[in-house]
């Protein structure tokens, strides 16, 4: 049975950078992957609120999504905020093969980065509800995996996702000697030299 590996932390921290390199692995590996990108996702469903209830309904239309796509065989990678422990619990509890990867950054950084513009407009009060500064964001607590994308370059992120990845389909099925180390390499200059690329 293929994985779920969902990654989880606030917004800008890396999470759709590392679930495309791994989206692009798998397939290149011959496994039937699906990204589910949490933007992109209320793009092309509609959903637009960003209170507690329209984020849990967000997240709950998601799981919903990504369960129809696991029983069609194919694995799944989710980049979604998942501000609240409560979306995580139920993730756990209904989702088979899951794998929750906390992809954390703090908030200095984020601000600096700042590619989408948020954490400025926020700043000004342009921005209501902006996860991790005027809405909560639960801190996980029973994450698989920590990615600390502030104090590591993207190649060494890639491998912490990737190692984990290989751990949820060993125990999935049987994998084929080697496979671990078909993988680019985190050190050639497409990974090893980028920043997290937002």
């Amino acid at each position: 049975m293929n994985p779920i590996i969902w990654l989880l932390g606030l917004s800008g921290s890396g999470k759709t950078t590392l679930g495309s390199l791994l989206r692009l692995y798998l397939e290149g590996q011959g496994i039937e992957t699906e990204l589910v990108d949490g933007d992109r996702f209320r793009r092309q469903f509609g959903i637009t609120g960003f209170t507690p209830a329209d984020r849990i309904h967000n997240i709950n239309a998601m799981r919903d999504h990504v369960l129809d796509l696991h029983s069609q065989g194919k694995a799944c990678v989710v980049a979604a905020i998942t501000p609240y422990e409560s979306m995580r619990v139920q993730n756990r509890a209904l989702l088979p093969q899951y794998r929750e990867v906390w992809v954390r950054c703090s908030l200095h950084t984020l601000a600096q980065r700042d590619t989408k513009g948020l954490y400025a407009r926020a700043a000004n009060g342009r921005v209501a509800n902006l996860t991790g500064v005027s809405d909560t964001f639960d801190e996980p607590r029973h994450a698989d995996c920590i990615i600390d994308t502030d104090r590591y370059e993207l190649g060494v992120c890639y491998e912490q996702l990737r190692d984990l990845t290989l751990d949820a389909l060993n125990k999935g099925r049987t994998l084929r000697y080697g496979m671990k180390y078909m993988l680019p390499a985190a050190h050639m200059p497409y990974l090893g030299a980028a920043a997290i690329a937002l």
